[in-house]
């Protein structure tokens, strides 16, 4: 009787041994699998930022700073100082990710850096960026016959007592005109000063697609690893219920992939939309359009793409202030969703612009579309504090098929349209024509 007592007692033993065997290597699996994924949904957010980001460089460049330049002006480092000129794109980015961070609820945020920027904030002021250039650096090539496969520099350390995900991505001397103006600025007086002054070595130059820059995106992980907690402790709790750790195991971790996955989606939603109006903003619709455009090359489909542009925005914002200019633009982004077939894209450019791509329509189908538009917006009334606001619009059209050269082209097309538009006393809709 002994013997059977003392058998029991020693599976019991084991039992209790096992329970804390598997419960312990269950709550370790359950947090290296939840920083895995935590440092991967990260790394994706930060290459998501990063695109962005030099996308929207990239369309400031080629649209903003390029239609100022056929008209007679264009960037300048002191565009304050100079009436008519607006700032190169190194500053527009560094506006761009001040502004993002303001209203992304500290989600993430980013900002330009370099070993060689003479301004202190876009230093190399961290022990993570005096880490991480480095590595950039040694990916750098003498002679670049082309692009370089940059490998971006992440970890995820302390900051403040909260963890972050620091991640470093080259911005590279993408043109021979980056390349130039930043040659140019090592000869200065002033530069060659600051050089001197920090210890650095004077006839600095650089070659097309070696490393100019960088971009430092930072995104805080203390909601994330929040929810990762709760998983934790839900997958520790079936472990004590049940036996089988290793069942209770598969379930928090699904449940946390499932609760990390949608957060990026939430994350990628924000990323692709315009917060004020709910609709596709830049980077999404020429993303989206894109895709249209490479089916319609070797095909003879023909897509009509409306640009809008809004008529006494200005007055409204100016004489009601902005908010009654929001609610303008919620009334216009309204109206366009209505309007909408289900694949039809739509989206907010940005300030008073708009633009609506039709698939498969021709340009007479589209010229109907347009007016379309324009009777219901030229017809809305608003009622903001017992005036009634009246808005218009000049739409301009451009065809999209295997004859255009981009996307970006047709946009400056129907873009240049609904300026003549705009100018013109007969009509609020022109289609784009060579004469134009």
């Amino acid at each position: 009787m002994s013997y059977v007592v003392q058998q029991r007692k020693k599976m019991i033993l084991i039992l209790v041994l096992s329970f804390f065997v598997v419960g312990a290597l269950a709550i370790f699996v359950v947090r290296d699998t939840t920083q895995f994924f935590i440092e991967k949904q990260a790394e994706e957010v930060a290459k998501i930022v990063g695109t962005f980001a030099k996308t929207a460089r990239s369309v400031y460049s080629d649209v903003a700073i390029a239609k100022l330049k056929s008209d007679g002006y264009g960037s300048h480092v002191d565009s304050e100082l100079h009436e008519g000129f607006i700032p190169i794109p190194a500053q527009f980015l560094k506006a761009l990710g001040r502004a993002t961070e303001q209203n992304t609820a500290n989600l993430f945020h980013y900002r330009p850096v370099s070993r060689w920027n003479i301004e202190p904030s876009q230093g190399l002021s961290s022990d993570f960026l005096k880490w991480a250039w480095p590595q950039l650096e040694a990916q750098d090539q003498e002679n670049p016959e082309g692009p370089i496969d940059w490998q971006p520099i992440f970890r995820i350390e302390q900051v403040d007592g909260m963890n972050v995900f620091r991640y470093l991505t080259a911005d590279s001397a993408t043109s021979a005109s980056c390349v130039a103006c930043h040659n140019h600025y090592e000869t200065t007086e002033n530069i060659k000063k600051f050089r001197e002054q920090a210890g650095v070595p004077l006839g600095k130059s650089w070659k097309q697609h070696q490393l100019l820059g960088a971009l430092e995106i930072t995104i805080p992980l203390n909601r994330i690893e929040h929810v990762a907690t709760e998983q934790l402790n839900r997958a520790v709790l079936w472990i004590s219920i049940i036996f089988l750790g290793c069942l209770a195991l598969i379930g928090g971790v699904y449940l946390l992939n499932a609760r990390l996955h949608r957060n990026l989606e939430n994350l990628s939603w924000e990323a692709n939309h315009d917060p004020m109006t709910n609709l596709l903003n830049r980077r999404a619709f020429e993303r989206e359009a894109n895709s249209l455009w490479e089916e319609t090359i070797n095909s003879d489909k023909e897509h009509s793409l409306l640009f809008l542009d809004l008529d006494k925005f200005k007055f409204v914002n100016d004489t009601y202030g902005h908010h009654a200019g929001d609610t303008v633009l919620k009334a216009v982004a309204e109206h366009l969703s209505c309007e909408r077939r289900e694949y039809d894209l739509v989206a907010r450019l940005g300030g008073d612009e708009f633009a609506v791509l039709l698939p498969y329509c021709s340009i007479d189908v589209g010229m109907l579309v347009a007016k379309r538009i324009l009777r219901k917006i030229e017809s809305t009334r608003i009622d903001w504090k017992g005036e009634v606001l009246t808005i218009g619009v000049s739409i301009g059209l451009a065809k999209m098929d295997k004859d255009s050269l981009s996307v970006q082209k047709v946009i400056e097309q129907a873009d240049m349209a609904s300026y003549i538009a705009k100018k013109s006393l007969d009509t609020k809709v022109v289609a784009y024509s060579e004469n134009i």
